[in-house]
């Protein structure tokens, strides 16, 4: 089944920073703006055709199809959050918002994606954890320190030496009163699963 839409709309459509996807009943995409290429890594013609379920990372596909029964009941939603897959196996944190479209029995979805608030609220929520303010180089080191960045590779990146790297390091550990870096991604995953 292929949808025609109009080339304004759809020339009106690709130059917004969110995807505008058009989904019909069986879950296939008929219709992604340009803006997918940025978000997710794949061009419109690679989603085009493809079920929308099959890019959802698979621990939020339960509450998508969920979510997309509400949108088909005639539902309109604003907010809803899930996680897709960028073509490179990444997670992308998307926020919904979207309507049913009855007349053409298609679900009019914008995607907006949310991965760089998602990672700072991840921060903030962490910094609150620590029993003393830190410092702002220890917020840019504690950062780093949350990827698989080396000391090394952290004092490279932010033009440090490496033993005040160190300092700075062991400081994060201290104030968060854990032993290494093991605890501390301990200490983060723990309190995210909180919420």
């Amino acid at each position: 089944m292929s949808i025609e839409i109009g080339k304004d709309i759809t020339a009106f459509a690709d130059q917004l920073l969110d995807a505008v996807f058009l989904v019909d009943t069986g879950g296939r995409i008929q219709y992604v703006s340009a803006a997918c290429e940025g978000i997710f890594g794949y061009t419109p013609k690679d989603m085009a055709g493809e079920f929308i379920i099959d890019l959802v990372m698979p621990a939020d596909r339960d509450r998508t199809i969920i979510e997309a029964k509400q949108v088909m009941s005639g539902k309109k939603r604003i907010g809803f959050e899930n996680r897709y897959r960028h073509k490179d196996g990444s997670a992308v944190h998307i926020m919904w918002s979207a309507g049913w479209l009855q007349s053409e029995r298609l679900r009019v979805g914008v995607a907006r994606d949310v991965t760089a608030l998602k990672k700072e609220s991840i921060l903030d929520l962490g910094l609150a954890l620590s029993s003393v303010p830190l410092a702002p180089h220890e917020q840019k080191v504690l950062r780093l320190l949350l990827t698989d960045a080396s000391e090394k590779q952290i004092a490279q990146r932010l033009g440090l030496a490496v033993s005040t790297t160190h300092s700075y390091v062991t400081g994060i550990f201290r104030k968060f009163g854990v032993r290494g870096r093991a605890g501390l991604m301990s200490l983060w995953l723990e309190n995210l699963t909180r919420d």
